[in-house]
């Protein structure tokens, strides 16, 4: 990072707390920083928050996070224990391997012949709730590199702790004494935290998000563990002549993430939230981080495209559009172009539409929930912002003759058995034609109609009737391959 631009930075979020600093106390209570609670066993006593690293001092000895309380400030501790956050494949800690790439950048970390694992209980109290749990699993553990004693938690000493030996599901085996436990260490969207794995001097800003664990002492929160999740540095992975362009959504984004990407290749740097955006809440919560450091100089966003629906299946039409009301507001300040994308279609294999329940919630996700309510409400919303845009996955796929087959077979299990036209995700060739739809609208709204999107990737193979699944199975392979070439037809649907 440039000196002036680290400068003009330090002085922005220096202001802005000693702005803070003026408020009221009153108003300076930090939505995000919540009691850590696990799953099912008592809470651990700590208090967390997260957010996006800033600069507080050029040594990166303390730090702000950047979330929707705005900044907070971090002092770490002299004992700060450092680690990473992460998804690790399967069998990585048995290997004593922790790899994973973010973006076009891979990460790879060794880890020590013996790990442990700790879970902190908050009081006397709780201690006496995880005995009274028995053999059941505890949530809620952490992964250490430095040795800790064999430990059962006590009054005075509330933690569990002992030696990783296997993987076993989303639990580690851990020994401790003579009797193995069962401890679960996966976080925040299901990651591990691996602590001790780094220091505070691989603590960098803007390129990382972090989880802080600790106490807030006045109106900075004093960090004795902090978990770091690394984010798409643009530095690594940006074409400086290209625009850059982030889509927000759920798992359907990620159904159709390749063909996205495929159709704006060389065109856009494209990005994603470093997770399954989730409902609507979820945005209000973390947009400020998923946003990133737009006002850096090159971090800007050209255009934004976001969608939440599934997920709001059974949310009141008032707390939903109230929650994109307030996305929107933070939209807006990025000054990109924006396209909501309507949320596609519940097929028939779900069951039949339910109305509005007695307090006005949606009726879940059964046919016809996103035609007749969260679609709609959203809508009403965007008609109140006749600068975003439209991008309607939803008309596309409820009336394409490619999707017929899905919209009418696709379902919940049947019978304990994995219904063969899939559920609601459109993953596979399905997200060919809403990836390329959302890409040609993309262009559009940059004022690019007449550039081409780039070649799919599908081969002849990909292609073939034969080798289908269930829910595209004799597929019309011109009609096809016409819906993800023609400009017209893609735009068709879009508002």
């Amino acid at each position: 990072m440039r000196h002036d631009a680290f400068v003009a930075s330090y002085l922005t979020f220096t202001a802005l707390v000693f702005f803070c600093d003026l408020l009221p106390a009153q108003e300076r209570q930090y939505s995000t920083v919540v009691e850590e609670r696990s799953y099912s066993d008592p809470l651990t006593g700590d208090y967390v928050s997260n957010g996006v690293i800033t600069p507080l001092d050029q040594e990166m000895r303390n730090f702000y996070i950047r979330n929707g309380d705005g900044v907070i400030e971090v002092k770490l501790t002299d004992d700060v224990l450092v680690g990473v956050q992460s998804r690790n494949i399967r069998g990585g800690f048995e290997a004593r391997k922790l790899e994973f790439h973010v973006g076009n950048q891979e990460f790879s970390y060794d880890l020590p012949h013996n790990l442990y694992v700790k879970r902190t209980f908050k009081d006397a109290a709780a201690v006496q709730k995880y005995i009274r749990l028995g053999a059941r699993p505890i949530f809620d553990g952490k992964l250490y590199v430095e040795p800790i004693d064999d430990h059962f938690p006590t009054e005075s000493e509330p933690w569990i702790s002992g030696r990783f030996i296997k993987e076993n599901g989303r639990f580690m085996d851990v020994q401790i004494g003579e009797k193995i436990y069962q401890i679960g260490t996966q976080g925040h969207d299901g990651q591990h935290r691996i602590m001790g794995l780094i220091s505070r001097s691989d603590i960098k800003p803007f390129i990382q998000q972090a989880f802080v664990h600790g106490q807030m002492k006045g109106h900075v929160f004093q960090a004795r563990e902090v978990g770091i999740r690394m984010l798409e540095d643009p530095k690594a992975k940006d074409d400086p002549r290209l625009g850059r362009y982030l889509f927000i959504g759920d798992s359907i984004s990620g159904n159709y993430d390749k063909a996205l990407r495929a159709a704006l290749k060389d065109k856009l740097n494209v990005y994603h939230p470093p997770t399954n955006c989730g409902p609507v809440h979820k945005g209000v919560s973390n947009i400020a981080q998923w946003l990133g450091a737009y006002g850096e100089p090159g971090l800007g966003w050209d255009v934004i495209s976001f969608n939440f629906g599934h997920w709001d299946s059974q949310n009141t039409k008032q707390d939903y559009q109230a929650g994109l009301e307030t996305v929107i507001a933070k939209l807006k300040n990025t000054n990109a172009r924006l396209i909501f994308v309507t949320t596609t279609p519940i097929p028939r294999g779900y069951p039949d539409p339910g109305s509005l329940t007695a307090d006005g919630r949606a009726a879940g996700r059964v046919q016809e929930t996103m035609k007749r309510f969260i679609n709609p409400w959203a809508l009403e919303v965007m008609a109140r912002h006749l600068e975003i845009e439209i991008c309607d996955q939803h008309s596309m796929i409820e009336n394409e003759p490619f999707y017929f087959n899905w919209m009418n077979k696709a379902g919940r299990m049947l019978n304990d058995e994995r219904n063969p036209y899939g559920d609601l995700h459109i993953g596979g060739m399905l997200a060919e034609p809403a990836g390329r739809q959302l890409a040609r609208k993309v262009l559009d709204v940059l004022g690019r109609k007449e550039e081409a999107l780039a070649p799919h990737a599908l081969t002849e193979n990909d292609l073939n009737p034969q080798r289908q699944r269930a829910a595209t199975r004799g597929l019309d392979v011109e009609d096809f391959l016409e819906l993800l070439t023609s400009d017209e037809r893609l735009r068709k649907y879009n508002q």
